[in-house]
Formats: structure tokens, C-alpha cells, sequence
């Protein structure tokens, strides 16, 4: 067995084991037809269809079009199952086998990124803290999100591995945010009317999420509605932290825009962060403000320290045109700001997240190694009041902080492998921008970084679907810059 993994295969092999692999479907298929499980059938061709480019197509495609399903999930259920599944994750699963062989042939299965030990470590911890948890599903299906985030900077890791390819990676992530930004500011100019007509076609289901999509058109319990509005959320329905995805992509792109020479490049990323930035405020989201906040600082710190005379000469004119774009929109805004600021005191009426905040510490000295589980620091918190279509009810209150959620779930002991993914990930950033002669790329992948970092101070939005596997994305990037630090330009 040893020898045939050490043996890599060859363009035939390769072919003869697509053919078995399609001839074992289509017996699945006919078997799947002659019981009459059609809804099966369909679910089938629908995961092959994400399955076999992963297995197929060149790797850079691989990493590219898993990019390029960061913004656009594809969502469909398993028929009598009641279970969601993701195109991108299944094409990730799919890709990450492939990958794992590849490494299996070439004798590179036992040496690993610094990054995965403490990666492992926290799911491991994870695992630990489900088997006390309140709802062990819950814990459980937390792990499989953080291990799907991990996959995808696997994936990302080996297979983006030189600059041109990361700046093309980087082109996709842009390309993506721009896409939603830009439903976004369609949804916003067509009214919640429109928005709600085109949310109950069929095909809507495809692009959201079928069981959240029912749930809120039944009761029209939207919080992205404003002003008779649709907020600018793309096709991430119902979630606030969608905002932060725009941050992070934003302050990539402006990473890339502080670099760029030639006329055509400056003119196309500077549209790119125009449609993003017109949606991030519009959207009136303080978690997204925040993230964009840091992503920005980040980014203006990196090249402070790496390029202190071009920075001089950038970073006031970026400002005065961040304050410029920002003035039509200064008294929403200040009312915006002045209404999270009351909200997060508990001057507006609701439960504030100084009193949520508080009133977790309280619950972590029961369980400080290893947390309550992923997921049930929900559970630790009283529910808010709530009206749905004009009936008063309770609504479970999150724990508003991802960091914070963290730290309650998987105690001390979970929150410290944490810090050490982030602080290996933060020594390669600084080892790539230190030691490339362009690195654009680097430090706007670490200032989106950033964004997603902060941005989850408010919010918990670490494991959903986009921002998730945006963060695996990001992670693999810097995972694989210091391989080739010394070898050219990014």
C-alpha cells in the first residue's frame, strides 16, 4: 500500500479513475431511480457538480474557484434529511482529499504549517467542552464550522504558493466583494417591496439559506430593513456581520489601490472600493464601521513601518477622501453611532452588551479549562422582548462578541490556542512584509484580517458562511507567504 502511495499518478490513471468514479455514480443514480428516490438523484448531481471540478481542474483553478464561492454559497437540502448543504463546502471537502493524496504520494503527510497544531489543539478543546455542553448539536456542529475555516487555509496554503498567484487569488476575493456590494446597492435601490417579491421565488433558495429564508418570510422579521429599505447585504440574508465581510474586502483592495502605478489598475480598484464603501455605509452597521476601522489602521500601520515615505505621501490624501465620501451620509451616520452607543449602554430599552458582557464573566469561573461548548454561551444569556408581526415574544440573545463567546465556550484553555492561530498568523504577516519587495498583498490580507478581527467585537460572526471561509482564505494566504519571502515581488 506504502509503494502505490509513493507512486504518483500518471495523466491515465488519473483518467481511468474518473471513469470509475462516473460509472459508480451512474449505477448510484439507477438504483436511486428505480426505488423512486428522485429528490435523491437530484441532490447527487447537484454534489457532483461541485465535487468533480475540486477533483478535476488544474490546482491554481481549485483555489480560485473556491475563492469565488466564498460570496456565493449555493445552498440545497437533502431530501427527508432536514439538513442544509453548502456547494462550497462540498467542493472544499472534495478539494482538500485531493490535496491530502497529493501529499500522501510525495511524503508530506507528517509536516505541517506551525499554524495547524494549535489549530487542531482548539478543536480538540472544542470537542472536549461539547460532551458538557447544554446542547451537544450545537457544540458539535461549531467544531464542524471551525474545521471547515481550517480546511479552507489548507486548501488555500498549498496550492497558492507563489506572488502571481496570490495576486490573482486576490483579484477573485475583490471581484467577489465588489458582486455583493453591488446586489447589495441594487436590493437597497429596489425597495424592501421588490426585495421581498424576488425572496419568495423558487431560486432564491439556491443563493440563501432555505430554512432561515422560510422562517423569516413567514413572520417578516428582517432586522435589514431601514427606512423602507433593504440594507446593502447581498444575497447574506438577515446577517448583520455581513458588513464586516465588506470591511475586510475593502481594506484589501485598498491595500492593492496604495501600490498601483499604472492608470487603468488605480482607476478599476478605485471604482472596486467605491461600490464596497457606498455599501458598507449604507448598511448603518457599527460591527462593519469597526471592522473597516481596523482593517484601515492596520493597514495604514504596516506600511508606516515598511514603506514610512510613500505612506507620508498616501495615507492624509486617502483620508481626506474617506471624509469626503463619508459627509453626504454625517448625519445618519451620527444618529447611527448615537443609537449604538445608547443601545450598548441600555439607554434604549433593549439589553445592552455591557449588561450581556458582564453577566458571562459571571458563568466562566464554573467552567474556566474548557468552556460551556461552542455555540451555548446562548443559552447563558436571558432572551430579549421582542414583537413579530404585531405578537410579543422572546428572542435568544447572543453573546455579542465573538471573542467573548469564545472564551465562555472553550474556557481559558480553548481562548489561548486561539491566540496562538492568530499570533502564528500574525508572525507570518509580518515576516512576508518585511521580507518581499511589494507586499501589497500581505498586508492587505493581514489588514482584512484585522477587519474580521475587530469586527467580531460586537458581533459573532467568525464561523458564518462567508465571513468564514473569507478568514480560511486569508489564513491560507499569509500561511504560505514566508515559503517564498526572498524570491520576488508580490
Amino acid at each position: 500500500m506504502s509503494a502505490l502511495l509513493a507512486k504518483p499518478l500518471d495523466d491515465t490513471a488519473r483518467t481511468r479513475a474518473l471513469w470509475v468514479t462516473f460509472a459508480l455514480g451512474a449505477l448510484g443514480f439507477g438504483a436511486f431511480a428505480a426505488v423512486g428516490a428522485h429528490a435523491w438523484v437530484f441532490a447527487a448531481i447537484a454534489a457532483l457538480l461541485f465535487v468533480v471540478p475540486a477533483l478535476t481542474l488544474p490546482l491554481p483553478f481549485v483555489a480560485f474557484g473556491l475563492a469565488a464561492l466564498v460570496p456565493l454559497q449555493f445552498f440545497f437540502e437533502m431530501p427527508g434529511a432536514g439538513v442544509t448543504l453548502r456547494g462550497a463546502v462540498i467542493f472544499l471537502f472534495a478539494a482538500a482529499a485531493r490535496l491530502l493524496v497529493r501529499r500522501a504520494t510525495s511524503g508530506r503527510l507528517t509536516r505541517w504549517d506551525v499554524w495547524v497544531l494549535p489549530a487542531v489543539s482548539f478543536l480538540l478543546v472544542a470537542l472536549v467542552a461539547a460532551f458538557g455542553a447544554r446542547d451537544r448539536y450545537s457544540a458539535l456542529k461549531g467544531i464542524y464550522d471551525w474545521g471547515t475555516i481550517f480546511l479552507t487555509a489548507f486548501v488555500v496554503s498549498e496550492i497558492v504558493t507563489t506572488p502571481p498567484l496570490r495576486r490573482r487569488l486576490a483579484g477573485v476575493l475583490i471581484a467577489g466583494g465588489v458582486f455583493q456590494a453591488a446586489l447589495g446597492l441594487g436590493e437597497y435601490a429596489a425597495g424592501s417591496a421588490r426585495v421581498l417579491h424576488a425572496l419568495r421565488t423558487p431560486l432564491a433558495e439556491l443563493f440563501l439559506q432555505p430554512h432561515l429564508l422560510r422562517e423569516r418570510l413567514a413572520d417578516l422579521t428582517f432586522n435589514w430593513v431601514t427606512f423602507d429599505r433593504a440594507a446593502p447585504f447581498g444575497t447574506f440574508i438577515n446577517a448583520i456581520d455581513y458588513a464586516i465581510f465588506l470591511a475586510a474586502i475593502l481594506s484589501l483592495t485598498l491595500a492593492l489601490l496604495l501600490v498601483s502605478r499604472a492608470w487603468a489598475r488605480v482607476v478599476v480598484l478605485s471604482g472596486c472600493a467605491g461600490v464596497i464603501g457606498l455599501a458598507l455605509v449604507l448598511s448603518l452597521k457599527g460591527s462593519g464601521l469597526l471592522a473597516l476601522a481596523g482593517g484601515v489602521a492596520a493597514l495604514a500601520a504596516l506600511y508606516l513601518w515598511r514603506y514610512p515615505a510613500r505612506a507620508l505621501t498616501w495615507l492624509p490624501i486617502v483620508l481626506i477622501l474617506a471624509v469626503v465620501f463619508a459627509l453626504p451620509f454625517a448625519d445618519l451616520l451620527t444618529q447611527r453611532v448615537t443609537f449604538l452607543v445608547e443601545r450598548e449602554m441600555g439607554v434604549a430599552g433593549t439589553v445592552g452588551r455591557l449588561a450581556i458582557w458582564s453577566n458571562l464573566i459571571e458563568y466562566l469561573g464554573a467552567r474556566l479549562l474548557f468552556g460551556y461548548g461552542l455555540n451555548n454561551s446562548i443559552y447563558l444569556t436571558e432572551p430579549t422582548r421582542i414583537i413579530r408581526a404585531g405578537v410579543a415574544g422572546l428572542n435568544p440573545t447572543s453573546s455579542e462578541n465573538g471573542l467573548l463567546a469564545i472564551l465562555i465556550e472553550t474556557g481559558v484553555v480553548g481562548f489561548g490556542v486561539f491566540a496562538l492561530v492568530w499570533l502564528a498568523m500574525a508572525a507570518r504577516a509580518v515576516r512576508a512584509v518585511r521580507r518581499s519587495v511589494e507586499p501589497a498583498v500581505p498586508i492587505g490580507v493581514a489588514a482584512a484580517m484585522v477587519a474580521i478581527l475587530l469586527g467580531n467585537l460586537t458581533v459573532v460572526s467568525f464561523t458564518t458562511e462567508q465571513n468564514g471561509m473569507l478568514l480560511g482564505v486569508l489564513m491560507g494566504m499569509i500561511s504560505s507567504c514566508p515559503r517564498d519571502a526572498g524570491e520576488g515581488v508580490f
